[in-house]
């Protein structure tokens, strides 16, 4: 009885939170981009018999981050550099 109780409260604020999302009109996508989703998802279903989703997956992200640790590297050395007591 407590938890549903607490479980309501939990409820009902995320019902305000989202209310003005909820306002809003309903959205549909364009036909055109829906049917790119379903081409473009065909030709994933093609490659994923010979190379699996979920590796090429982890193999991008791996990718990203690296990327991005490059740049944050590079940033904040061109920041240091910028310091004209560091330099």
């Amino acid at each position: 009885m407590i938890t549903n109780f607490f479980l309501t409260i939990f409820y009902n604020f995320l019902l305000v939170l989202m209310l003005p999302i909820t306002a809003l009109s309903d959205v549909t996508l364009p036909a055109n981009i829906s049917s790119s989703i379903s081409t473009a998802s065909t030709y994933l279903g093609n490659i994923n018999s010979v190379f699996p989703a979920t590796t090429l997956i982890i193999i991008l992200g791996i990718i990203l981050g690296i990327e991005v640790f490059i740049i944050l590297y590079k940033g904040i050395n061109w920041l240091i550099r910028k310091i004209p007591t560091i330099n």
